[in-house]
């Protein structure tokens, strides 16, 4: 085998075992944001993401979103600086942003 082949060997496995850890990192941390509780720093209706502190998150038709009294509201109620409790399935895998399960909205109309 030329030493040019060996380094193309070696780089490939490096690069292949740095991209999979990033995503087995990407994805143990997603515990850490299930039933977090933070306020809405930007809302996206458009492209259906909320952002709660420096994490965007993405919620789609699927998606259960209630008021702080349990009851089934639309999306159009989530507000910027609005408090929300989110749930979200850790066993999934994402590709870019996480998909929400629930948006629990604790502030009060």
């Amino acid at each position: 085998m030329s030493i040019i082949k060996k380094l193309l060997v070696f780089f490939t496995l490096i690069i292949l075992s740095v991209s999979y850890s990033k995503i087995v990192c990407a994805e143990s941390g997603l515990g850490f944001y299930d039933g977090m509780s933070k306020s809405i720093s930007m809302v996206d209706k458009k492209k259906r993401i909320i952002k709660l502190a420096d994490t965007e998150f993405a919620y789609d038709k699927n998606t259960i979103i209630v008021n702080y009294k349990g009851e089934a509201v639309s999306a159009d109620s989530l507000r910027k600086d609005d408090f929300v409790k989110i749930r979200l399935d850790i066993n999934q895998r994402y590709i870019g942003r996480p998909v929400l399960k629930r948006i629990q909205i604790e502030t009060g109309d």
